[in-house]
């Protein structure tokens, strides 16, 4: 049985959490991302990770990528699973995708039961019941005591979910308030403006760099990306922002407190005042 995990690298993360829990050597068909990401969640013994594409294929990304490219990517994971004779294939859910690999392939398909749910605790219950193990889903208390450093990063992976410049620009005004060491994480070189505004502007960080700031800070700020999901995995204080409605990927402990919908604020400034004042990140 082969896991397909070929998705954006929060989903490579989030899947790899839970299929960690498993008392087997998990089979991946994944990208050479689902390698990275095993690697910096230091868990690669855990599974045997096919890489059948360096980048996520464009199947999935059939709006930036054109047809074309989908159909030969597409073409080239059925010819992998036929040439390597996979009989049982484990989807991240059910769609197009699924059913013609099921079609052209004859393997036997598995994939979530439900569409509409959370995706940690959709794709727990899926990998639980397909697997035949029971999976915990963590659920640490996000709390702040003491803080001191503030790791922020602006960029995510859709161009849509960076946060503002505004925006950032009224928190770190804030932060610097109190006297916080903020870190900025800047890998695309978008908001240098704010270059002396902060203690740290690091622009060359590794994931490997960012996980050690994670696992070092007191809070991590960011969009809804990848990076959310890794401090979650981590144990560690984050506060999401987001910019659209995406709540079916928030992770399992997060409490209202601790996220902010920016694109739904009157006045962002002082609602983002206000969850840091009740968060115990600024006073009263």
């Amino acid at each position: 049985m082969y896991y397909v995990c070929m998705q954006a690298l929060g989903d490579n993360l989030i899947s790899l959490a839970l299929l960690e829990q498993l008392e087997i050597k998990v089979k991946i068909l994944g990208t050479s991302y689902t390698q990275q990401i095993s690697h910096l969640m230091e868990n690669e013994g855990r599974f045997e990770i096919d890489i059948v594409f360096e980048d996520i294929p464009a199947f999935y990304d059939i709006r930036k990528k054109g047809m074309l490219k989908a159909t030969k990517d597409f073409l080239k994971l059925v010819n992998y699973i036929k040439d390597n004779n996979i009989r049982d294939i484990v989807f991240e859910k059910k769609d197009f995708r699924s059913t013609l690999i099921a079609f052209f392939t004859k393997a036997n398909v598995y994939y979530p039961s439900h569409q509409n749910r959370k995706v940690y605790e959709n794709r727990k219950e899926m990998i639980a019941k397909t697997y035949h193990q029971a999976i915990i889903l963590d659920s640490y208390t996000l709390k702040i005591e003491n803080p001191k450093m503030i790791v922020i990063n602006p960029l995510t992976r859709v161009a849509v979910k960076n946060i503002k410049h505004s925006h950032l620009k009224q928190m770190i005004d804030m932060l610097n308030e109190n006297d916080y060491i903020i870190y900025l994480i800047d890998r695309e070189n978008k908001y240098k403006e704010f270059k002396n505004e902060v203690h740290h502007y690091l622009t060359n960080t590794t994931l490997e760099d960012m996980k050690q700031l994670i696992q070092q800070c007191d809070l991590y700020i960011g969009g809804d990306s990848f990076l959310i999901h890794l401090a979650y995995y981590l144990k560690k204080n984050y506060f999401m922002i987001f910019y659209r409605d995406n709540d079916d990927f928030l992770p399992p402990n997060i409490t209202e407190d601790f996220y902010i919908k920016a694109h739904k604020c009157i006045n962002f400034q002082q609602e983002i005042r206000n969850k840091f004042q009740r968060i115990e990140l600024m006073n009263q």
